[in-house]
């Protein structure tokens, strides 16, 4: 067994290599929005608060902001995809553990690996690859007690799993799984795992591991109203680090007339992951661990069964993340699956082909998850700050969260001289402020939703005006490209706080296609061809889709992978554009347009009811 488990190393090994080459090739250059913004802006920082939360990420990233003396956007990004990899070489140990079989384990590492959304989330400043990491070392740990017990093993173990929670509190979801096969495997009995001295040990463990949120405690008191008391304290602290607020709403609140959309959205994901095969060979290596270990099956049922629960019952708008968990116990039971269809003596062939799999399904995704060369949201932020300086303009927004996480990062640590503030935390005493700028010569720039706020608050009192440099209309970009350019057009129903615009969306159809006839209406639609032709193709879904067509001698592929009942959010964007192999467009919900050249190079690319489209801007004055 341990010779066994010495091979297994250089196998882990291979794999995590292979697996950090595929995530620093597609790696994200800089800042993102949404969570990744936050993420990259905090980090660093000597304070955390209780609704940062994740004291043991932000460590580690702080670790990796030092060692690598890069900026904190691509440290932290950097970090996703060492971890994805350390855990990736952790599954490896863990299938083999599973199955007794080192090549079903590399086979089942690599299938997780090269699987579409925790590829996406290892190239990005995100907490689940570090969470996949503690998933699979708890989960060797506890194997390897079970199969020689001991006090030590045990306790390494509990430190293990308590740390865990200093990354992501789901590691809670683990704990029925774990909880149940500690009493079946206990070697005196469920009962001697109620011990006075195991009790304590675990609660030792917990309490040492709960210590990493001293950081987020300890923050209250630097902010500018510190807690009266202890107990308020602790009051806030348990709101903000367990987010109450948001579990009320979304934790086992979907309603029911969705659940028949919710299974239908879970099937999209998981064959997105793995395709139709590993699902099969994963129902095959449940049968098998039913047949040889019911204890190890029992355990792996649970761990799937309650992760699955979790994620189907959250009324989240980027549910697919949390069925990661999920998803890495399906590619764990691949590996005594696949011990089962090849047994006796074509184990060796059935791995190679699930390894051969993998490859395949990475080489077909691999330009739709590379963001090597995304600057989208560094585009959007340096239109939205053009002209703004602590010397010359100061910025008032109120923006979608998501972009607000990533001006919070831009205006930090890219443009710091960028001078801004949220409107609803200025807006009582706004006039003052326009008038103090004003009369030391400063510009004073809104976003449209401020704008919107300034007038519903002082109404005449106050003048606004578009910025000089103002947004174009869409049809007036695609009037400057030449006929014959090729195109591809995709328009997904927008989220609730978006809207397209009916007459630009039929100017902009007409200009490409010279057709007066309406765009379809359906959840999806692209359009692809050469501006003032007929389209040579028009694809109109209500799910998700891929087409293959040819647009003047390239090859264009059009991949939808979102569900839009489900996922408000999508960090690798809601679909692709793929020519000749080259990632030409990241498709968003709203409008997405490229026109491009022959080899896939974007020529112009232009986001509309998105949060990748250009923010207007307007000047404020008396």
């Amino acid at each position: 067994m341990i010779a066994r488990r010495r091979k297994a190393l250089p196998a882990a090994a291979l794999v995590a290599a292979v697996a950090f080459s595929l995530y620093h090739a597609t790696l994200l250059p800089g800042v993102d929005f949404g969570d990744t913004g936050s993420f990259q802006t905090i980090v660093g920082e000597p304070r955390l608060t209780p609704r940062d939360a994740y004291p043991l990420y932000f460590a580690v990233g702080d670790l990796f902001v030092r060692a690598t003396r890069v900026d904190a956007a691509r440290a932290l990004n950097l970090a996703s995809a060492v971890e994805g990899a350390i855990a990736a070489a952790l599954i490896v140990l863990v299938a083999a553990e599973l199955s007794g079989s080192i090549l079903a384990g590399a086979a089942a590492a690599l299938l997780f690996a090269t699987s579409y959304t925790f590829w996406s989330q290892a190239t990005i400043a995100e907490v689940y690859a570090l969470h996949a990491i503690f998933v699979s070392l708890t989960l060797l740990l506890l194997l390897r007690w079970e199969r020689d017990p001991s006090v030590a093993k045990l306790a390494a173990f509990f430190a293990v799993y308590a740390l865990g929670f200093g990354n992501h509190l789901s590691m809670v979801l683990l704990l029925p799984g774990y909880a149940t096969f500690l009493l079946l495997s206990a070697p005196g009995g469920w009962r001697s795992m109620l011990r006075p001295g195991i009790i304590a040990l675990a609660v030792a463990c917990a309490a040492a591991g709960a210590l990493q949120y001293a950081w987020n405690l300890a923050g209250l008191w630097s902010l500018p109203h510190p807690p009266p008391s202890l107990a308020d304290a602790l009051r806030t602290f348990w709101f903000d680090v367990t987010k109450s607020d948001w579990r009320e709403t979304m934790v086992m609140n979907v309603p029911r007339a969705v659940m028949v959309d919710r299974i239908a959205m879970y099937w999209f994901d998981l064959r997105q992951q793995f395709g139709l095969v590993v699902p099969i060979v994963a129902l095959a290596g449940v049968a098998r661990l039913w047949v040889t270990d019911r204890r190890r099956a029992a355990l792996m049922v649970l761990l799937y069964a309650v992760n699955f629960l979790f994620a189907f019952n959250y009324n989240v708008g980027d549910t697919h993340v949390f069925y990661l968990p999920s998803h890495l116990i399906v590619a764990l039971l691949v590996a005594p699956g696949a011990v089962a269809v090849g047994r006796p003596k074509g184990l060796r062939y059935v791995a190679a082909a699930l390894v051969a799999y993998a490859g395949v399904r990475a080489y077909n995704d691999f330009p739709a998850l590379d963001r090597s060369h995304d600057r989208r949201p560094t585009e959007v932020l340096d239109q939205l700050t053009a002209d703004v300086d602590d010397q010359h303009a100061i910025l008032l927004t109120d923006l979608n969260w998501q972009i607000a996480n990533g001006l919070s990062y831009y205006a930090k640590a890219v443009r710091p001289e960028v001078s801004h503030a949220r409107m609803p935390d200025v807006l009582l005493y706004a006039p003052a402020l326009v008038d103090a700028n004003v009369a030391v010569g400063r510009e004073v720039f809104l976003t449209d939703r401020a704008r919107t706020d300034l007038e519903a608050a002082f109404g005449p009192l106050l003048t606004t005006r578009p910025a000089s440099k103002g947004v174009h209309k869409l049809p007036m970009e695609i009037a400057e490209l030449p006929r014959g350019t090729r195109y591809v057009l995709c328009v997904l129903r927008p989220s609730r706080d978006m809207a397209l615009e009916p007459m630009e969306l039929a100017s902009t159809f007409r200009l490409l296609t010279g057709q007066n006839a309406a765009l379809p209406a359906d959840d999806y639609v692209a359009v692809a061809g050469v501006i003032g032709a007929p389209p040579r193709t028009i694809v109109a879904s209500s799910q998700p889709f891929r087409r293959g067509v040819q647009v003047d001698g390239a090859d264009v592929e059009i991949r939808m992978e979102s569900w839009l009942s489900t996922d408000t959010i999508r960090r690798m964007g809601f679909g692709h554009v793929i020519v000749n192999r080259q990632h030409t467009l990241i498709v968003e919900r709203g409008l997405s347009f490229v026109a491009f050249d022959e080899r896939g190079r974007a020529i112009r690319t232009t986001y509309r009811s998105n949060i990748f489209a250009p923010v207007p801007r307007y000047v404020c004055y008396r």
